[in-house]
């Protein structure tokens, strides 16, 4: 009874610092470094917000970085993303030499407390992060693994983490934050494999982990205190309800019986009809409709944000999605797109403006961006070919490499259409202009210069034998 009554006192004090928005300080000091910046990401609500952390002559350096209460932070250092946490008002101090990383890195708070956490999560980052991208490998990858053999393999993984969080010294947040993150970062495999195996399989903790608290954790608790502290828990209740689907099969008596295709209205109503946590149902619904706003017909999706304008009643939500709604009207059908100029394979500066008089398909691409290689390597030839004598320009931008990896890549998929690199990602004019915050992304561009479809279907649909945007775009164009 101890530790519930320490959780309900610990997660009020949590949900009254979720209410601010404040920031914690990142400061230290780098030897050899040959830069003058590295970058920092921050969870939040809706998205990761990317920070540059700027590095003077000496290596000194010191940022303060918004956070919306309790949120991850990833540092982009040594080529990889060490993750920890911060907690609002936190001093953060991170020392090391970029010449002997591995054996100098050190991360720390003038708290001794959380200096444990800090030290929790590098432990968690040194002893499992590689054999949990080992992991999510070998369950993509080895198609013939028996289902068992893989919840066996999660779960494994999953007692592992614990093994270090609960070997460690206890603190508020380790027994907590630490603890449900671990908890969720392996459900959401679970979920996220074909068949859903959380239809079939339930996470297991090792009988030294007696408590109740740990042993008897559920899934299918929905909490408002795990969701304002855990990003993975986020993420899993997002997808649980998105996904979940009660029938696997549908037949109408006639074609005229079945609903049109609008998957934001099927994920906003089903947030209203399972989320009754007021809070949460208005945090789900809004991150539906700037997803669906991301990826789906604009007119279908501004159907679901009226409906949400009146419905919800959380501010701070209606506002991220009046803001969002009004950044995705400036990209919706008949709208001038964004110009923009970036380089070329060759390092030749290319203009959007350079294209007009042809319509215009544009793939927002990255060289570690799985579905984005199989889409170019399974149809994007296929897709040339078909469109070899139209009056079409394919332009591929690259977002998440530059340089000889960005080259190489071109080379190695043999990339036709204009190949442009768009340096930062998210930090990049035309990444913020047509909001692209995942990949792949597509835009059909008129030969006017105006946006047909800033969510276009992608390689493998116009290479199909159906008629497609693209297909219709043409044919508009030859008619005029």
């Amino acid at each position: 009874m101890k530790l519930i009554s320490f959780l309900c006192v610990f997660l009020i004090a949590v949900s009254c610092f979720a209410q601010k928005t404040t920031s914690f300080l990142l400061k230290g000091n780098v030897k050899n470094f040959d830069d003058t910046f590295f970058e920092l990401a921050t969870t939040g609500y809706f998205n990761n917000t990317v920070n540059a952390v700027l590095v003077d002559k000496k290596g000194n350096f010191s940022k303060h970085i918004y956070i919306d209460g309790i949120q991850d932070f990833y540092l982009y250092l040594n080529n990889d993303a060490i993750t920890a946490f911060a907690v609002p008002g936190d001093t953060i101090e991170v020392n090391w030499d970029q010449k002997n990383f591995k054996n100098s890195f050190k991360i720390n708070s003038p708290s001794p407390e959380r200096t444990q956490d800090l030290s929790i999560m590098m432990a968690i980052y040194n002893e499992r992060r590689q054999p949990f991208l080992d992991l999510n490998r070998k369950l993509y990858e080895e198609k013939k693994l028996a289902d068992s053999s893989k919840y066996r393999l999660i779960n494994d993984a999953y007692n592992a983490e614990l093994n270090i969080i609960f070997s460690a010294p206890h603190t508020k947040y380790s027994i907590t934050k630490i603890f449900y993150d671990a908890y969720f970062k392996h459900v959401g495999l679970l979920r996220g494999l074909r068949g859903n195996l959380l239809n079939v399989y339930k996470l297991k903790t090792d009988d030294r982990y007696s408590s109740p608290e740990y042993t008897k954790f559920d899934h299918t608790y929905l909490s408002e205190e795990i969701f304002i502290q855990s990003a993975p828990y986020r993420d899993f209740l997002f997808d649980q309800v998105r996904f979940y689907q009660p029938f696997k099969y549908y037949t109408a008596l006639n074609g005229s019986g079945y609903a049109a295709f609008n998957p934001t209205k099927k994920d906003y109503q089903s947030g209203q009809a399972f989320l009754n946590i007021i809070p949460i149902r208005d945090w789900f619904s809004a991150k539906a409709i700037m997803l669906g706003f991301e990826h789906y017909d604009f007119k279908d999706v501004k159907a679901v944000y009226e409906d949400y304008l009146v419905q919800g009643s959380i501010p701070a939500y209606l506002d991220t999605v009046k803001t969002f709604y009004s950044n995705a009207s400036k990209l919706a059908p008949g709208q001038p797109a964004p110009v923009f100029t970036l380089k070329d394979i060759k390092g030749k500066s290319i203009s959007l403006n350079d294209f007009k008089g042809k319509v215009v398909y544009i793939d927002f691409w990255g060289v570690y961006c799985g579905p984005c290689i199989s889409d170019i390597k399974e149809s994007g030839t296929k897709v040339h070919e078909k469109y070899k004598d139209k009056d079409v320009v394919f332009l591929n931008i690259c977002v998440d490499q530059k340089g000889s990896t960005w080259t190489n890549k071109v080379k190695e998929l043999k990339l036709d259409g204009v190949n442009l690199v768009a340096e930062g990602w998210t930090t990049n004019q035309v990444c913020k202009d047509y909001n692209i915050n995942a990949i792949p992304h597509y835009v059909l561009i008129d030969k006017e210069g105006k946006i047909i479809n800033n969510n276009a279907p992608g390689l493998y649909q116009l290479a199909g034998d159906g008629a497609n945007d693209l297909d219709k775009a043409l044919k508009v164009e030859k008619s005029k």
